[in-house]
């Protein structure tokens, strides 16, 4: 799963745009909007991005400006442009700062299904090359997660003993494999399954969310999904919420 920013200065496109994301493309597990390149850089600063999609013509930034910004502080991001204006030179300079495309308002459907297609099999990270009859210890660990998230007491420690490897050689594996450490995948994990929950039952008290995911704290649990996701529990839950097919 990853998240994905719409930055662009005209709310009904910016809306718009990210109801179509969310609905088609549900790979994107947190689809956030920035309305200038402040907000974005915000953004960028409490939440891990994966692919921003920028318009070039910002009320506070020069959308070339603000991607050249992103690239040097936050180099792993997907950057597409979209943008009203057909012209060569903007192309030109968009292309020097590396973007994955420039697309032209309004995007056709068909382009934007497969600019998401496309977008998705660059974030999924590729699987480690584990040699044949050695254990994948980071994939084995990932499972230890799954197994016992709501278990307030997991640790990295549990983890590696489970494993008989050391903690620094568990992170390292982890690291290489997803990105992250073993801290970073289970609150990402709980979040991902507090989300679940929010999304499918409209009067889950969150202090129940928070200790079916681990949380013993539901304030704690609060501040921690807010600076994940830049939205609090009940926030993400009116925006996302799935009421059952009858």
């Amino acid at each position: 799963m990853a998240t994905l920013l719409l930055v662009d200065d005209e709310k009904p496109v910016r809306e718009g745009l990210a109801a179509y994301i969310r609905q088609s493309a549900p790979f994107f597990s947190e689809v956030l909007t920035a309305k200038n390149g402040k907000t974005a850089l915000e953004t960028f600063e409490k939440t891990r991005v994966d692919v921003a999609l920028i318009d070039i013509n910002l009320g506070d930034f020069n959308g070339l400006d603000l991607i050249a910004l992103i690239k040097k502080r936050f180099p792993s991001v997907l950057i597409v442009v979209i943008s009203g204006y057909d012209d060569f030179e903007y192309v030109r300079k968009a292309l020097t700062l590396k973007v994955q495309d420039y697309l032209l308002k309004p995007i056709p459907q068909s382009d934007l299904i497969k600019l998401l297609q496309d977008l998705e099999q660059r974030v999924k990270p590729t699987p480690p090359v584990v040699p044949v009859g050695q254990p994948d210890l980071a994939h084995l660990a990932y499972q230890y997660i799954q197994q016992n998230y709501p278990d307030r007491s997991v640790s990295l420690q549990q983890a590696a003993t489970a494993l008989f490897i050391s903690t620094s050689q568990l992170n390292k594996l982890l690291k290489k494999a997803y990105g992250s450490t073993f801290s970073d995948l289970l609150i990402q994990y709980r979040l991902d399954k507090a989300k679940e929950l929010l999304q499918t039952d409209l009067h889950y008290p969150i202090s129940e969310i928070a200790n079916k995911v681990g949380y013993e704290d539901p304030h704690y649990f609060s501040r921690l999904f807010r600076k994940k996701t830049g939205q609090s529990p009940v926030q993400y839950r009116e925006a996302n919420f799935n009421a059952p097919q009858i």
